[in-house]
Protein backbone atom coordinates (compact mmCIF):
# COMPACT_ATOMS: atom_id res chain seq x y z
CA UNK A 1 0.00 0.00 0.00
CA UNK A 2 1.30 3.28 -1.16
CA UNK A 3 0.86 6.25 1.16
CA UNK A 4 1.11 9.94 0.44
CA UNK A 5 0.47 12.74 2.94
CA UNK A 6 1.56 16.65 2.22
CA UNK A 7 0.68 19.23 4.51
CA UNK A 8 1.06 23.18 4.44
CA UNK A 9 0.55 26.00 7.36
CA UNK A 10 -1.51 28.47 6.57
CA UNK A 11 -1.47 31.94 8.37
CA UNK A 12 -5.40 31.84 8.97
CA UNK A 13 -7.56 30.31 12.03
CA UNK A 14 -8.36 26.84 11.03
CA UNK A 15 -12.21 27.85 10.96
CA UNK A 16 -11.49 29.75 8.32
CA UNK A 17 -9.31 27.27 6.03
CA UNK A 18 -11.85 24.42 6.88
CA UNK A 19 -14.57 26.78 5.51
CA UNK A 20 -13.32 26.14 1.54
CA UNK A 21 -10.74 22.87 2.26
CA UNK A 22 -13.80 20.98 4.01
CA UNK A 23 -16.16 21.66 1.34
CA UNK A 24 -16.57 18.24 -0.71
CA UNK A 25 -17.95 20.10 -3.92
CA UNK A 26 -15.63 23.17 -3.76
CA UNK A 27 -12.52 21.18 -5.27
CA UNK A 28 -12.68 24.26 -8.19
CA UNK A 29 -12.38 26.80 -5.77
CA UNK A 30 -8.40 26.20 -4.96
CA UNK A 31 -7.16 23.19 -6.86
CA UNK A 32 -6.55 24.35 -10.38
CA UNK A 33 -6.65 20.94 -11.83
CA UNK A 34 -10.46 20.51 -11.52
CA UNK A 35 -12.60 22.83 -14.07
CA UNK A 36 -16.37 21.79 -12.20
CA UNK A 37 -17.57 19.73 -9.67
CA UNK A 38 -21.10 18.58 -8.90
CA UNK A 39 -22.80 16.54 -6.38
CA UNK A 40 -25.39 13.64 -6.22
CA UNK A 41 -26.62 10.92 -4.23
CA UNK A 42 -26.95 12.95 -1.48
CA UNK A 43 -24.13 14.96 -1.63
CA UNK A 44 -22.11 11.91 -0.78
CA UNK A 45 -21.17 11.97 -4.49
CA UNK A 46 -19.12 14.64 -6.39
CA UNK A 47 -18.28 14.11 -10.12
CA UNK A 48 -15.34 16.09 -10.80
CA UNK A 49 -14.04 17.47 -14.64
CA UNK A 50 -10.84 17.97 -15.18
CA UNK A 51 -9.10 21.05 -17.11
CA UNK A 52 -8.34 18.18 -20.02
CA UNK A 53 -12.00 16.80 -19.65
CA UNK A 54 -11.22 13.80 -18.09
CA UNK A 55 -13.91 12.37 -15.12
CA UNK A 56 -13.00 11.59 -11.59
CA UNK A 57 -16.23 10.41 -9.61
CA UNK A 58 -15.21 10.19 -5.53
CA UNK A 59 -17.55 9.10 -2.65
CA UNK A 60 -17.49 10.60 0.31
CA UNK A 61 -16.76 8.29 3.24
CA UNK A 62 -16.54 10.48 6.67
CA UNK A 63 -17.47 13.95 7.17
CA UNK A 64 -16.49 15.01 10.38
CA UNK A 65 -17.46 19.02 11.03
CA UNK A 66 -15.82 19.49 14.70
CA UNK A 67 -12.57 17.61 13.69
CA UNK A 68 -12.31 19.53 10.53
CA UNK A 69 -11.40 16.61 8.31
CA UNK A 70 -13.52 14.16 5.82
CA UNK A 71 -12.31 11.32 3.73
CA UNK A 72 -13.53 9.83 0.21
CA UNK A 73 -12.68 6.94 -1.60
CA UNK A 74 -12.34 7.47 -5.33
CA UNK A 75 -14.10 5.62 -7.76
CA UNK A 76 -13.39 6.46 -11.16
CA UNK A 77 -10.46 7.93 -12.68
CA UNK A 78 -7.14 7.81 -14.87
CA UNK A 79 -5.51 7.01 -12.16
CA UNK A 80 -3.36 3.53 -11.60
CA UNK A 81 -4.46 2.68 -8.42
CA UNK A 82 -7.25 0.57 -6.71
CA UNK A 83 -8.51 0.85 -3.03
CA UNK A 84 -7.66 4.96 -2.78
CA UNK A 85 -8.24 6.75 -0.03
CA UNK A 86 -7.83 10.23 0.71
CA UNK A 87 -8.20 12.26 3.63
CA UNK A 88 -8.83 16.12 4.16
CA UNK A 89 -8.03 17.99 7.27
CA UNK A 90 -7.12 21.27 9.19
CA UNK A 91 -5.78 21.53 12.41
CA UNK A 92 -5.05 24.48 14.78
CA UNK A 93 -0.99 24.89 14.73
CA UNK A 94 -1.31 26.52 18.27
CA UNK A 95 -0.10 30.42 16.45
CA UNK A 96 -3.02 31.35 15.11
CA UNK A 97 -2.84 29.51 11.86
CA UNK A 98 -3.63 26.22 10.32
CA UNK A 99 -2.24 23.01 9.37
CA UNK A 100 -4.02 22.20 6.18
CA UNK A 101 -3.42 18.28 5.00
CA UNK A 102 -3.92 16.18 2.36
CA UNK A 103 -3.38 12.19 2.31
CA UNK A 104 -4.00 9.40 0.71
CA UNK A 105 -3.49 5.59 0.55
CA UNK A 106 -3.62 3.02 -2.61
CA UNK A 107 -2.59 0.18 -4.05
CA UNK A 108 -0.69 0.93 -7.82
CA UNK A 109 -1.83 -1.32 -10.32
CA UNK A 110 0.23 -1.80 -13.92
CA UNK A 111 2.17 1.61 -13.24
CA UNK A 112 5.33 2.88 -11.61
CA UNK A 113 4.73 3.17 -7.98
CA UNK A 114 7.07 5.81 -7.34
CA UNK A 115 5.71 7.45 -10.08
CA UNK A 116 2.36 7.00 -8.88
CA UNK A 117 2.98 8.51 -5.84
CA UNK A 118 5.29 11.32 -6.86
CA UNK A 119 1.97 12.23 -9.31
CA UNK A 120 -0.12 12.51 -6.53
CA UNK A 121 2.20 14.20 -4.34
CA UNK A 122 2.50 16.92 -6.92
CA UNK A 123 -0.64 17.97 -7.09
CA UNK A 124 -1.66 17.59 -3.23
CA UNK A 125 1.40 19.96 -3.07
CA UNK A 126 0.40 22.28 -5.88
CA UNK A 127 -3.35 22.23 -4.23
CA UNK A 128 -2.75 23.21 -0.73
CA UNK A 129 -0.63 25.68 -1.86
CA UNK A 130 -2.76 27.03 -4.18
CA UNK A 131 -5.41 26.88 -0.98
CA UNK A 132 -2.78 29.01 0.91
CA UNK A 133 -2.98 31.50 -1.74
CA UNK A 134 -6.43 31.89 -1.60
CA UNK A 135 -7.22 31.88 1.54
CA UNK A 136 -4.68 34.29 2.73
CA UNK A 137 -5.28 36.73 0.00
CA UNK A 138 -9.38 36.94 0.69
CA UNK A 139 -9.60 39.26 3.52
Amino acid sequence: MSKVHISITIARPAEQVWSTLGGFDWLPRWLDLIASSSLSDGGRLRHLKTADGTTIVERLITFDEDHMNYSYALLEGPSPVIDYVGTMSAKDDGNGGTLASWSSSFLVQGADEAQVVEHFEAIYRAGLARLKSVIESAD
